[in-house]
């Protein structure tokens, strides 16, 4: 007797089912982007995404637990279902790295779809929620009735799931502040990437120093012809030290002196200088088809004109070192009254009050005398949640290596 396969509709769902469907709420996604002209979703902010997660947790328990044996839930909850949801987000994303992620300036139509801000789009939404409520209800699913040997499981979905939802419902919370410090003075507001706004911190800034190391100045052989650089016969960088010699096709240079920071107070030769104030100088000789000429040269400063030495159709130039480091000595003073001395460096955060404040940058271009700090503000409350999901996460990778481990001793 031959059976008669089911429809596309009839339960079990499987694989197939599981395919369409992810692909069909991707498609209502975009529909709804192009119905609201590519708005995205505005997730909200505490407390209503806290509510929303509390909501979420208990409807997914409450469904998982009364209705665990249903059909329907054991495929919202299950592997094919996961998978496609997976292959979908992977897919988008994809999108999201290709297509620049810009909401002012793109074309109309990737505007209406919400290409330009993929990761805020009603199709991202969508499929990530389905994707949470698979997620929790194959967790409830390996939870009710307990069983040790789902521990691994329930670790490694539980965190995953706790990872993700938080990471989602608290990027709205997510605060990235850029703070401009002035040396004397303090600040307590900022700006407000997100919000494109002036916002008041509920501390204040004082910077008390800005300082800049940069590595040594380097010489270079300027074309005006072709406005670049000639490369140098050994190919290597030329940070200049006395004694040094190099050499361009027939131009050879030999560094006499060089002064690090310094200034022109009287007649050609420099002298030392406050770091904030001087240029970095250099004495050279240079040979060029057998004329000689020796002469200082040094770039642009602060009342302090360029030099160079004209060679040929050449001009031989001093260019200042790049940053090395660059950091600013701070106060800090919250609202309650709580100071706190410490230093801003760039990948160093510092840690006041929840918020973590980083070194970001400064006045480019006036370099190490910049009296301009920029620092970086950075409040991320649902963090600690996100790395709990991750911790969980690693727990239960570790268990299923040392259940391996267990078995393959036992073999």
């Amino acid at each position: 007797m031959v059976q008669k396969r089911g429809g596309l509709f009839s339960l079990p769902l499987g694989f197939r089912q599981s395919v369409l469907f992810a692909v069909v709420l991707v498609a209502v996604g975009f529909c709804i982007e192009l119905a609201s002209t590519g708005k995205g979703v505005a997730a909200p902010g505490w407390p209503v995404n806290g509510m929303v997660a509390a909501i979420l947790v208990a409807v997914v328990f409450f469904v998982g637990t009364v209705f665990r044996k249903h059909p329907l839930v054991l495929w919202l909850g299950g592997i094919p279902l996961g998978l496609s949801l997976i292959a979908v987000l992977a897919a988008l994303s994809m999108i999201g790295g290709i297509v620049p992620q810009d909401p002012e300036y793109a074309p109309l139509l990737v505007v209406d779809l919400g290409f330009n801000r993929l990761f805020a789009s009603w199709p991202f939404a969508l499929v990530c929620v389905v994707f949470m409520v698979n997620l929790g209800l194959g967790f409830v699913q390996k939870l009710l009735p307990f069983n040790v040997a789902n521990i691994q499981f329930m670790l490694f979905h539980g965190g995953f799931w706790i990872a993700v939802t938080s990471g989602l419902l608290g990027s709205s919370d997510l605060q990235r502040i850029a703070v401009p410090l002035y040396e004397g003075k303090e600040t307590t507001s900022g700006f407000d990437r997100a919000s494109d706004s002036m916002v008041e911190l509920p501390f204040g800034i004082f910077l008390h120093d800005f300082t800049i190391e940069e590595y040594a100045p380097m010489l270079g052989l300027y074309d005006p012809s072709k406005d670049a650089f000639v490369p140098n016969e050994s190919r290597a960088m030329l940070e200049i030290k006395p004694g040094m010699k190099v050499s361009w096709d027939g131009i050879l240079v030999d560094v006499i002196r060089s002064v690090p920071d310094g200034v022109i107070k009287s007649g050609e030769d420099p002298v030392a200088a406050d770091p904030a104030g001087g240029v970095p100088f250099a004495k050279v000789r240079v040979v060029h088809r057998g004329a000689e000429q020796t002469g200082w040269i040094n770039p642009a400063g602060k009342g302090i004109d360029a030099r160079y030495l004209v060679v040929g159709r050449y001009a031989l130039v001093l260019l200042p070192g790049s940053p090395k480091r660059f950091s600013s000595e701070v106060m800090f003073t919250h609202n309650s009254g709580e100071k706190k001395i410490g230093v801003l460096e760039v990948n160093k955060p510092f840690d006041f009050f929840g918020w973590k404040i980083y070194q970001a940058g400064y006045d480019e271009k006036a370099g190490k005398m910049s009296s301009l700090s920029v620092a970086e503000a950075v409040k991320d409350p649902w963090l600690p949640a996100v790395y709990f999901g991750f911790y969980l996460m690693m727990a239960g990778n570790l268990l299923f290596f040392w259940q391996g481990m267990k078995k393959n001793g036992k073999k």
